[in-house]
């Protein structure tokens, strides 16, 4: 008999934990609804914790905003708002709403009050501009093979040049795509001197050339440069090399014309360009490809 007691002490426990969750789990389902925030003034608000511990803050709550309710822990309702965010809100703050059994909480939408922004609310939406350009309307291409004519700034020397030195470019014509200038007069060309070599003793001449790489675009990129001796496309040392030349101490004379192509077709957007200046001796458009070398 005293056996008997002591297996139904020990299952005392069990039935009072079972008869507290029957008791409890339909108050948790009953607390799941819809709740709105309520503050004290027009224009406050109330924060969103993501811990009621530590009292982290999430977000912010608008006065008025509708938000799931969870449940219901001490002090604190936890809610979901309409964007998925979850967190807990102090039970002053949250005025719960009637809806129908069983039905599932639909949340109004949130109209924002006017008020400074803060660090945890949202970023401002902005709608993005509609454009009805079709796609290829909105850019330009400067063609590969498209001849780029350019000046010598200062004069160049076999007898003091060294190789890596820099030197000074322009370009003497404008480069025009589909009536917008991509690439102005005078704009700067990046290029290096790539051999360099005084004379020697015994008749033996300088050396001297120069490597052409890059064009400053009128929207401040950069094209890159070939030689026209170069395939189509060719990465290896883009640019021009004007020739070497042999003899005494080789020179470069300050405006010395030479031409170097476009390494390659390249997308530009169009927005970034203006309309060119109409003149009767416009040069080439970078439209034509494929040019024949001289």
């Amino acid at each position: 008999m005293l056996h008997q007691d002591s297996r139904t002490q020990n299952k005392l426990p069990v039935l009072l934990a079972c008869l507290l969750v029957c008791i409890i789990a339909p108050a948790v389902g009953r607390a799941q609804g819809v709740g709105q925030v309520e503050c004290a003034r027009s224009g406050d608000f109330v924060y969103l914790y993501s811990s009621m511990t530590t009292l982290d803050v999430r977000a912010t709550l608008q006065c008025g905003q509708q938000v799931e309710v969870t449940g219901r822990y001490d002090q604190y309702f936890g809610v979901r708002t309409a964007d998925g965010q979850t967190g807990y809100v102090p039970i002053d703050f949250l005025l719960l709403l009637k809806t129908a059994p069983g039905a599932k909480p639909v949340l109004a939408p949130t109209k924002e009050t006017p008020r400074e922004r803060m660090a945890y609310d949202p970023p401002a939406k902005t709608a993005a501009p509609v454009s009805n350009t079709p796609a290829a309307d909105q850019f330009l291409i400067l063609l590969d093979s498209t001849p780029v004519r350019m000046k010598l700034g200062r004069s160049l020397s076999s007898s003091d040049a060294q190789v890596g030195d820099e030197v000074d470019l322009e370009v003497a014509e404008d480069v025009v795509v589909d009536g917008f200038l991509v690439i102005a007069k005078g704009a700067n060309a990046i290029g290096v001197i790539n051999e360099a070599e005084p004379k020697k003793a015994l008749g033996r001449g300088g050396k001297l050339g120069v490597l052409v790489r890059s064009v400053r675009l009128t929207d401040n990129q950069e094209a890159v440069l070939r030689s026209g001796g170069e395939g189509k496309g060719s990465s290896s040392a883009a640019g021009m090399v004007i020739p070497v030349m042999h003899g005494k101490d080789i020179m470069f004379p300050k405006g010395m014309d030479f031409t170097a192509y476009v390494n390659g077709d390249t997308r530009l957007k169009r927005e970034n360009f203006h309309p060119a200046p109409e003149t009767p001796d416009a040069p080439p458009s970078g439209k034509v490809s494929n040019l024949p070398y001289p």
